[in-house]
């Protein structure tokens, strides 16, 4: 379906969501991947052909070490954090560590680099309609540390561009499919409608995508996506009842029966959000101020330009988290 790669390919942040899957398409067309991993062995890609190359994006010699050989980039490496007090690790490994790989493959001369940024970093359409490419996020107004730092982290791929790197940007927004071996986030959620540990809801919408159109998207781009530009990658706008909705159906659980305002549940976010920052550090709370306002926004993606350009064609969202729900399912996560 795709052009192969002639060298090996190089993806930093395979053993997340979607390096997980990616690798794993990657290597279903034949390509020899070399994966920059924190450590050797994770059970995200345990079993897989290919090699794994200990690393950290703090180190731009060793990344470039590492990338020795390869002719595509794919970038996917970020931490991910939706809550505030962050920001120190959040800048260095997805903004410091973007510039150390952008630099390393300027180097190299890799021919190609995909980054996978985020729909956090596309900002709001100024008449408040569909966002697309075109729309910059507003520094002055973002909800999470996240989405500014992955906004920044553009900044320094275009920077690499302009000093002749052959660079494409991809923007999931919240991803839904299998291999979701941390959890992320959503994927939590599903966990814990399953085990009955979520005693209430905040209604609100936001964008999802179905992880294997993130996948295809990526590899579109590694082969149509025009250099320096940027494609966002989205399924629909789902409300969180639709959600709700779906996951009853598929788990035969009930949704939680108290529906939250907003309004009363911001104070709580503040206080549990410093609670949890003081004493659970690397605990992540169900809620902060910033998710809460992300809900109340329903900000909507285009993806026109992929569709356009690409050939990107977005599937079910919901077909999408039914296999991420079997997939829990079968490795005994949901119990």
């Amino acid at each position: 379906m795709f052009g192969r790669s002639v060298g090996k390919t190089f993806v930093t942040g395979g053993t997340g969501h979607v390096g997980a899957n990616l690798v794993r398409a990657l290597l279903e067309r034949g390509e020899a991947v070399k994966a920059l991993v924190r450590n050797k062995g994770d059970r995200a890609l345990r079993g897989l052909d290919l090699e794994e190359v200990v690393g950290d994006l703090h180190d731009e010699a060793g990344i470039a070490r590492a990338m020795a050989g390869c002719d595509h980039v794919y970038h996917l490496a970020a931490f991910v954090s939706l809550r505030a007090g962050a920001r120190r690790e959040i800048f260095d490994v997805n903004v410091r560590g973007t510039q150390h790989v952008m630099s390393a493959c300027l180097a190299k001369g890799v021919q190609r680099v995909v980054f996978c940024s985020s729909f956090g970093a596309v900002g709001r359409a100024p008449d408040g309609g569909v966002s697309d490419e075109t729309c910059a996020l507003d520094p002055f107004d973002t909800d999470l540390d996240y989405d500014l730092s992955k906004s920044m982290a553009e900044l320094e791929v275009h920077r690499a561009y302009a000093s002749g790197l052959d660079a494409v940007i991809v923007n999931p927004s919240g991803i839904v499919g299998p291999w979701d071996v941390k959890p992320s986030s959503l994927g939590k959620t599903i966990i814990d409608f399953s085990e009955r540990r979520i005693p209430a809801y905040i209604p609100g919408s936001f964008e999802l995508v179905a992880m294997r159109d993130v996948v295809a998207g990526h590899l579109l781009a590694m082969k149509h996506g025009r250099a320096g530009q940027r494609y966002i990658l989205s399924g629909r706008l789902c409300t969180v009842d639709e959600l709700l909705d779906e996951l009853e159906r598929l788990t035969g659980k009930a949704r939680p029966r108290l529906r939250v305002p907003p309004s009363m549940m911001m104070p709580v976010a503040h206080l549990s959000s410093a609670f949890m920052r003081s004493f659970f550090p690397r605990t992540p709370p169900r809620f902060t101020p910033g998710t809460i306002k992300l809900l109340g926004r329903g900000k909507r993606a285009s993806t026109e330009k992929a569709q356009r350009e690409l050939g990107y064609r977005p599937t079910s969202v919901f077909a999408a988290l039914g296999e991420q729900y079997d997939w829990f399912r079968e490795r005994r996560i949901i119990r």
